[in-house]
């Protein structure tokens, strides 16, 4: 794990966004070795640093009290995969899921959602209008809570 990606184009290998939108310099590999606990498999999901110590306490069937916004990855029953994303000087706050980036920016009104993956997702345009709610409504929550742990969540 690192903690950040490198800058630069990343060519025809991934859509635009990972250029346009720099998702490039977030893109790190979340490699697991361990063969005593996890088979070998190669997976695609979006993943966070925050979801490191999760997903180890899981591997190791080690209870824990999360007081984090990480998850752990290897949990079947996770539902969603996203990770949340800041540019501070900016003010672009955003998540990137396994379809798309959505980003607002907390300065002015401005917002954006384009596709991270190849081939394009195909959905219809109410069905976009839906995505891009809920995505702008997930920035903002981990944005908030965030915010709101910094300040109170003294564990």
């Amino acid at each position: 794990v690192g903690d950040h990606g490198l800058e630069g184009r990343s060519g025809r290998m991934y859509p635009a966004a990972w250029d346009e939108q720099r998702l490039s310099e977030e893109h790190v590999p979340f490699l697991i070795y361990s063969p005593q606990l996890i088979a070998p498999q190669w997976r695609s999901e979006v993943v966070s640093q925050i979801d490191v110590l999760p997903t180890i306490a899981g591997m190791l069937h080690q209870p824990y009290t999360n007081t984090t916004l990480g998850r752990n990855v290897l949990n079947p029953a996770k539902k969603e995969n996203a990770a949340f994303i800041i540019y501070h000087a900016p003010g672009w706050i955003g998540v990137v899921n396994d379809d798309y980036f959505f980003r607002k920016n907390i300065r002015m009104q401005k917002e954006e959602m384009v596709p991270v993956r190849m081939p394009v997702p195909s959905y219809s345009p109410s069905q976009q209008d839906s995505i891009r709610r809920n995505l702008s409504e997930l920035t903002t929550a981990v944005y908030e809570t965030s915010k709101w742990m910094l300040m109170n969540n003294r564990k």
